[in-house]
């Protein structure tokens, strides 16, 4: 049960526009909490927050340098899980697009 408990989590933590917006910078390279902030285009708080819920699921890893903090992904393969994810999702949609439009013109 404890699995499923962790699979949960890890699907809630990349369930939010922001916090995969934030995977997708990173993706790219590591970057400092204000350089994403300005990226991201929202407030500190809001931002550290979900940089939080990623540390949580490790999912980013943190390092100091001088005053500021950079985050990158703890794990290249984390591109991969959620390019896998997108396909899937856009599959879906298509399927249900297919299903749809066949239910209208019958």
């Amino acid at each position: 049960m404890e699995t499923y408990s962790l699979r949960e989590d890890l699907c809630k933590a990349l369930a939010h526009p922001t916090r995969l917006r934030v995977l997708n910078l990173l993706s790219k390279k590591g970057r400092s909490v204000e350089e994403l902030t300005r990226l991201v285009g929202t407030g500190q708080s809001s931002l550290s927050q979900h940089l939080a819920t990623f540390r949580r699921q490790k999912l980013v890893v943190a390092r100091r340098v001088g005053m500021s903090v950079y985050y990158e992904l703890s794990n290249p393969r984390i591109v991969d899980a959620c390019s896998q994810i997108r396909e899937l999702v856009e599959l879906l949609e298509n399927e249900h697009r297919a299903a749809t439009t066949l239910e209208v013109s019958n």
